[in-house]
């Protein structure tokens, strides 16, 4: 039995050994197609994927660039304790499903991120 597993959806794809790791490629499709190498332990990016994937408008605009700084945020909020509402892996963070959501969570970390970094 074939155990590689492939999802597609509009802005990307991902394509992972099911039977024996949780590591694969992500290819993201916008702007251009570009891969992305996930490891086992990168829980984040799927986190930033799946919430990706309710935005309803304006799915053009997730791009590598835009999903690649929400995996940021979402491991920065974890590790650092800056998202009281990511207690576990796996856990979302609780921005609206929109573009200027994912982007407003993106700058709150950040700052949040530089303000620890400062102290």
């Amino acid at each position: 039995m074939d155990s590689l597993r492939k999802i597609i959806k509009d802005f990307y794809s991902i394509e992972y050994d099911a039977k024996f790791s949780k590591s694969g490629t992500i290819t993201f499709h916008n702007p251009d197609s570009s891969e992305f190498t996930k490891h086992d332990y990168d829980w984040y990016i799927i986190v930033a994927l799946e919430k990706a994937d309710k935005v309803t408008i304006d799915r053009h605009l997730l791009t590598r660039e835009l999903l690649l700084g929400y995996r940021w945020a979402i491991r920065e909020g974890y590790q650092h304790g800056l998202d009281g509402n990511l207690k576990r892996e796996y856990d979302y963070p609780r921005n609206k499903n929109t573009i200027k959501g994912i982007q407003g969570y993106i700058d709150l970390i950040k700052k949040l991120s530089e303000k620890e970094y400062q102290s």
